[in-house]
């Protein structure tokens, strides 16, 4: 049973008011599909890693160019792999956020302080420890 003309003017109005206040929620809401997709573009990327392993393993003694071939390959099922990965992660993860996005200000940037921070700090432990192996004190 199609809407009335009222109802139809009712429930754009409700769908702008939303897409106003919740962004986020809206652009989670409407790429649900594509969350599905990285999980199973992620396996095909780790196929063509083996594939393209393989093409190396058995052309690089033959053919350097295709050994080559072969390692750009796996290069680029690398890069995929990651970047589906990612994606699959930022539509999952509570935290990860764009900066740019609307909702609760400052999340995303302390969530990234914190990271950085614990960079530097790991960082900063790395040195000490490889000062204190070597002798050298600073």
């Amino acid at each position: 049973m199609p809407l009335s003309e009222e109802e139809q003017r009712i429930l754009h109005e409700m769908e702008q008011k939303l897409y106003e206040h919740d962004r986020e929620f809206v652009a989670r809401v409407s790429h649900g599909s594509s969350r599905l997709h990285a999980p199973r573009a992620a396996r095909w990327s780790v196929v063509v890693f083996v594939a393209g392993f393989a093409l190396l393993l058995t052309t690089f003694r033959f053919s350097v160019a295709l050994g080559a071939l072969g390692f750009f390959v796996m290069l680029a099922a690398t890069l995929l792999f990651s970047q589906n990965v990612r994606d699959g992660a930022s539509r999952r993860g509570p935290g990860a956020r764009d900066p740019g996005a609307p909702g609760v200000p400052g999340v995303a940037r302390s969530s990234r302080n914190a990271r950085s921070q614990s960079l530097v700090e790991e960082w900063s432990l790395l040195r000490r420890r490889i000062r204190s192996r070597f002798g050298h004190r600073s």
